[in-house]
């Protein structure tokens, strides 16, 4: 196993974060230099691992977790795993929505909740959630 390297004085070199320390510019910019394969994308890619960031195979949009939380926080009470959180529940959730849930139009019920994804990336975006008032 190799040993993970030190990135808390490196700067970023370059674009909208240029002089900020790596270790303060968001997840989303560090995957987008990896992605892009830019000139620094190892810099990058050594402050997630740092992080221990991994890519999930969906995103879930602050709108959704600020909606579960106002809309359908007792489903998540009832329904979440030994110490899961929202975000870690919305994940699971939505990721079984996608395999098994009924499609309703633009909306997936599933667990007595309406998922809505956005799919045009590169991985499903939760946009948000709702109670399904059938359920």
């Amino acid at each position: 196993m190799t040993e993970a390297l030190n990135t808390h004085d490196w700067l970023m070199p370059f674009g909208k974060h240029k002089g900020e320390r790596i270790t303060r510019v968001p997840v989303s910019y560090l995957k987008f230099m990896v992605r892009e394969k830019t000139n620094h994308a190892d810099m990058a890619q050594a402050e997630l691992d740092r992080r221990g960031t991994v890519t999930p195979d969906i995103e879930i949009s602050g709108h959704a977790i600020d909606s579960a939380s106002l809309r359908i926080r007792k489903t998540w009470h009832e329904s979440r795993g030994d110490d899961e959180g929202l975000h870690a529940w919305l994940v699971r959730m939505a990721s079984e929505a996608l395999v098994s849930g009924e499609q309703r139009g633009d909306k997936i019920a599933l667990g007595g909740v309406l998922w809505v994804f956005e799919r045009d990336g590169e991985w499903p975006l939760l946009k948000t959630v709702m109670r399904d008032k059938r359920a």
